[in-house]
């Protein structure tokens, strides 16, 4: 059977229903070579005495194949495995609309067994080696950062799990976003398989890729083992989306659409789609107008108490903290461990510590902080609760998320100044905890209020992206996989919309990218401790502000690389124990980095990142650089991590010279036109500006 619609094809096998052929005729992307490998869907369904029970869609005889409007609709009636017959019916609805063809499960449980994965679509096959030194495969992580590999050469697989290895990231645990895209970097073309779920705080779901028949070990990295060596045995891969449904039996289910977009361009144009997708379905707009916790730039954090009791600064020294911050064109301050207990102890228990000062102590320090120009944002958690207070023996034990088998999930804590602490021996243990319940949903809301009550002008949610899962507890009335990911997004929206009573300027930022989340929370508290990173996150939502944390004194090259991409200046001197006076060489250099940011304002902040193509940049090993767009001028930074100079020649792809600018921190800009050589000195950020046309 083919389905086809001018642009898209896509062939069903008649006796199966595998998918042996999904086609882009322009753009010439086939991604089911190998026909022995084509699947269609997998279903775990555990046994009483084998929990590993799967139900593969490649192995089932298709009921019926209708026709319907611009596609198909599968049906399979009676599946069967190797332990026997299930009375369980799948239905797998195809529609193809231009580039897209769009995917939706159904499933009718009359087995005795439950359902607890749905793996669709499987597509198998894919299998294009001589085009291996082409294509990536794109995602997100859980920090927002991009991660690739080789798609027809390398394999991130298990070494423990099935026989042939599986690559999974869940999400939101393990990516910002539900989608992954496999692009040809040579012909600038691709395709995305997304999970587009319309419900706003969305559920737990899987990208699942599986290599048949296994990986091969080459150095730092696994590759596919060579057609020529496995003679008649097929080698590809399997690329699926994974759902959760934990159908019971005498229940139906009714997946979200799972697409295929095809496109011309690289992971970009992916990134670009989803976010148009988004803004056409959520119902809370991305919107920081009106925010302004979104026009800070630079943040000061400081934790000033500690779980093993040691105590660095107390209510009466913020300002000091502040001056320190301002001197240094820093105008917020992260204060972490103003709770009892200090950081990492006796949560959710968001009082002031006494020893530290009173309450009143706090909020006159706070307002004594904005009167000189800084806004202080107080440290707290929504679902983790130490497990050692008592208020956790009488009451917060019944709200913690479980595991199958009715045991605690999630367990994690830190001591700081402690080296039994450091190799988590001793640590004060927190465990996460589910606002499904509403007895925690109150109380954290509760509790989370005091920090507008105190003044503060907002609140750095920590650790949010730490119990995104499945929680096994009794009782929660809701879908498992929308148990942990729609009650965390419902508290965390009633509580903004209850803080904002208290203080209608209050802001959220939080350790987290969960894309539900950016409606409600203006930045993430992020850590990029490398040279360089993929912008996935940022390319698609700009607005989304990522802190990069900068904690040593001499660290002048992070602090370049937050102007190139767009980063919060986050100074954390003496590892979060001290002020930016502690670091004063380091607090010139973030002054002038500052200064020239905000001399760029409306490219280098309120601009985006983009797509480099369209610059053309013959650059030395080790220089870094980006491309950032505002209205009506673009941007290109540059600096590196190098002992000396490098040196780079850039060159626009537009008719004639181009008059260009080059700023450096510190320095007046240089009138120049493109192309031009530049050169980047030891710990320098330069950036090269022009006026589009």
């Amino acid at each position: 059977m083919l389905i086809e619609n001018g642009r898209v094809e896509v062939e069903v096998e008649t006796g199966t229903g595998r998918l042996t052929r999904i086609r882009h005729r322009g753009l010439g992307i086939d991604l089911v070579t190998e026909r022995r490998l084509a699947e269609n869907f997998r279903l775990l369904a555990p046994l009483p005495g084998w929990r590993g029970h799967y139900i593969l869609g490649r192995d089932q005889a298709l009921t019926r194949a209708e026709p319907a409007a611009n596609g198909a609709v599968l049906t399979w009636t009676g599946l069967r495995s190797s332990q026997g017959g299930f009375d369980i019916t799948v239905r797998l609805e195809i529609e193809l609309e231009d580039d897209d063809v769009r995917f939706r499960l159904g499933l009718e449980n009359r087995s005795g067994i439950p359902i607890e994965e749905a793996i669709f679509p499987a597509i198998g096959g894919m299998a294009n080696r001589e085009e291996r030194d082409r294509w990536r495969v794109h995602h997100t992580d859980a920090v927002g950062v991009g991660r690739e590999w080789s798609l027809y050469d390398e394999f991130p697989g298990t070494y423990l799990g099935p026989a042939e290895p599986v690559w999974i990231s869940p999400y939101p645990m393990a990516m910002s976003m539900p989608w992954v895209d496999l692009y040809d970097a040579a012909g600038r073309r691709g395709v995305m398989l997304a999970n587009l779920d319309p419900r706003p705080q969305g559920a737990m779901s899987m990208a699942f890729a599986q290599l048949h028949p296994c990986a091969s070990w080459r150095g730092a990295r696994q590759g596919w083992p060579d057609p020529a060596e496995a003679g008649d045995t097929p080698v590809g891969m399997t690329l699926a989306w994974a759902s959760f449904p934990f159908l019971e039996p005498g229940q139906s289910w009714e997946s979200p659409p799972v697409v295929l977009h095809f496109h011309q361009g690289i992971w970009w144009a992916a990134a670009e789609h989803y976010r148009a997708w988004f803004d056409r379905t959520m119902p809370v707009p991305v919107d920081k107008s009106g925010s302004w916790l979104s026009e800070q730039d630079a943040w000061q954090s400081t934790i000033i108490s500690y779980p093993e009791d040691s105590v660095g600064y107390r209510f009466a020294d913020l300002p000091r903290l502040a001056a320190a911050a301002r001197d240094a064109g820093i105008h917020v301050l992260q204060i972490d461990g103003w709770d009892v207990g200090g950081i990492d102890r006796d949560y959710p228990q968001y009082v002031p510590d006494p020893r530290l000062g009173s309450a009143e102590d706090l909020r006159e320090a706070i307002a004594t902080c904005r009167g000189m120009g800084v806004e202080v944002l107080l440290f707290t958690n929504l679902q983790w609760a130490h497990m050692e207070t008592d208020w956790w023996r009488q009451e917060l034990h019944r709200y913690a998320v479980q595991d199958p088998r009715g045991l605690h999930r999630n367990s994690m804590g830190w001591e700081y100044h402690t080296l039994l602490g450091l190799a988590n021996q001793c640590e004060p243990r927190m465990v996460a905890m589910n606002p499904a319940h509403p007895g925690f949903d109150r109380a954290i809301r509760d509790q989370l209020l005091q920090v507008a009550r105190l003044g503060a002008a907002g609140t750095q949610i920590d650790k949010l992206n730490g119990a995104l899962g499945i929680d096994y507890a009794p009782g929660l009335n809701l879908p498992r996989d929308e148990a942990m990911v729609g009650s965390v997004w419902r508290t965390l929206r009633a509580f903004a919309d209850e803080a904002r009573v208290e203080n209608p300027g209050f802001r959220l930022a939080a350790e987290c990218h969960w894309d539900r989340i950016m409606p409600l929370v203006d930045a993430s508290y992020s850590r990029f401790f490398s040279e360089d990173h993929l912008p996935t996150t940022a390319a698609a939502f700009p607005e989304y502000r990522q802190t990069c944390c900068v904690v040593g004194h001499y660290d002048y090259g992070l602090v370049n690389n937050c102007l190139r991409h767009g980063h919060v200046i986050n100074v954390e001197a003496r590892c979060l124990h001290g002020s930016a006076a502690d670091a004063p060489r380091l607090a010139g250099h973030v002054r002038r980095a500052l200064e020239l940011r905000r001399s760029l304002w409306d490219v280098l902040w309120h601009g985006r990142p983009v797509d480099p193509a369209g610059v053309g940049i013959e650059a030395e090993d080790g220089l870094h650089w980006s491309r950032r767009e505002g209205e009506g001028r673009s941007a290109v930074i540059f600096n590196h991590f190098a002992d000396g100079a490098r040196h780079a020649r850039i060159s626009l792809d537009e008719e004639g010279p181009v008059a260009v600018t080059v700023h450096s921190p510190g320095r007046e800009p240089v009138e120049a036109r493109a192309p031009l050589d530049i050169t980047i000195e030891k710990e320098e950020v330069k950036v090269v500006t022009w006026n589009r046309r």
